[in-house]
């Protein structure tokens, strides 16, 4: 009896410490020029899992949320998007909303969002920058100035990392240090991932992004162009396993995109095109897909009449094939030879067409 007795109350003791690990959120607000009885939502930003809604009533509103993170990145929008905002949510957060200016939202409550506000500032003249030396590339015909108008670029870009990466140094019981780091894990490789890494606090190496940092470097192969692939098995539609090395062709496209990726759809039709051109020849393509909801891929796949085998193991952009091969953006794709050698990166439309058409004559 005093064995059962004991059980008892360790099983009370197991189920209250598992429903502290929830975080709740409250999150109040007030609107202006925003009609009363106007929907909003409350999500968590990645993946968008729904929290809560409510109307807006008397200009006011009250979302309640609960996460396991003490601290989370937070999405609030109406009901067709006319109006949204990213941010960083505490216990209890509060924002002012003014209609068509959601993303200027002035949020109080919040140490973590008060500190994105800061490094938003800190960056704000480098983005500027960049944003018009992209748009200045894109309209110049002239190759030299070009040329130099990319370099220029690239200069910025390292600014802008080197702020990043000091930020982090100087600041490592950040949350936006770990999550800033979880972004820029393929982008900054892993040497200056683990650097890094290590200097930040324990509590934020115990976060979700600092677990994604340690997959990113248990996983990551840092394969390259003339080396040898990696290998990975994730599962195809039908919930079968996949193996890349059990994939037999003379070369095969190994094809990172996703269903919520704008550039991977326009260029799935070119892809369809090749892949019935050359497969008779020996090429072969595995999709692997980075999505978190399984309906989402399937219907991509459906409406963009993908024939090849695709996999995904529905954890989104953190996939662990990705993690594996370093991607930092979609889509991305590397052509392999039948010894298992990595031959090209990132080829597409009539540059993947000549490519194979020298491989596969």
């Amino acid at each position: 009896m005093k064995n059962l007795k004991s059980t008892c109350i360790l099983f009370i003791l197991l189920i209250s410490s598992l429903s502290s690990i929830a975080q709740t959120f409250t999150i109040t607000g007030n609107t202006t020029g925003v009609e009363d009885g106007t929907w909003l939502f409350l999500k968590t930003s990645s993946p968008q899992v729904l929290l809560d809604s409510t109307k807006v009533k008397d200009g006011k509103f009250i979302l309640v949320g609960k996460t396991k993170e003490k601290i989370s990145q937070m999405l609030i929008h109406t009901k067709d998007f006319a109006n949204y905002v990213f941010f960083w949510a505490e216990k209890n957060t509060h924002l002012a909303l003014r209609n068509g200016e959601f993303k200027k939202a002035v949020i109080t409550g919040s140490k973590t969002q008060a500190e994105a506000d800061l490094r938003r500032k800190l960056t704000a003249t480098n983005q500027q920058l960049q944003d018009s030396l992209t748009s200045l590339i894109a309209k110049e015909k002239d190759v030299t100035i070009n040329k130099q108008l990319k370099e220029k670029l690239t200069d910025t870009r390292n600014a802008e990392k080197e702020l990043d990466i000091q930020g982090i140094k100087d600041n490592p019981k950040s949350l936006i240090s770990a999550y800033i780091l979880s972004v820029y894990t393929s982008t900054w490789g892993k040497e200056k991932t683990a650097e890094l890494f290590e200097r930040l606090s324990s509590e934020m190496k115990n976060t979700s992004y600092g677990k994604t940092i340690k997959d990113f470097l248990t996983l990551n192969k840092e394969v390259k162009i003339g080396g040898k692939f990696a290998d990975f098995e994730q599962a195809n539609t039908a919930g079968k396993k996949i193996k890349l090395s059990n994939i037999k062709a003379k070369y095969i496209l190994l094809e990172f995109w996703g269903s919520w990726c704008g550039p991977c759809r326009e260029e799935n039709p070119n892809l369809v095109k090749t892949y019935n051109a050359f497969k008779p020849k020996g090429f072969e393509i595995l999709g692997v897909a980075a999505d978190d909801n399984k309906a989402q891929w399937l219907k991509a796949i459906k409406d963009d009449q993908l024939p090849w085998e695709n996999v995904s193991d529905l954890k989104g952009d953190k996939n662990q094939a990705a993690l594996i091969y370093g991607i930092n953006a979609f889509p991305t794709n590397y052509l392999i030879d039948e010894k298992g050698i990595i031959v090209a990166k990132n080829l597409r439309g009539e540059a993947l067409n000549k490519k194979l058409a020298e491989l596969l004559p």
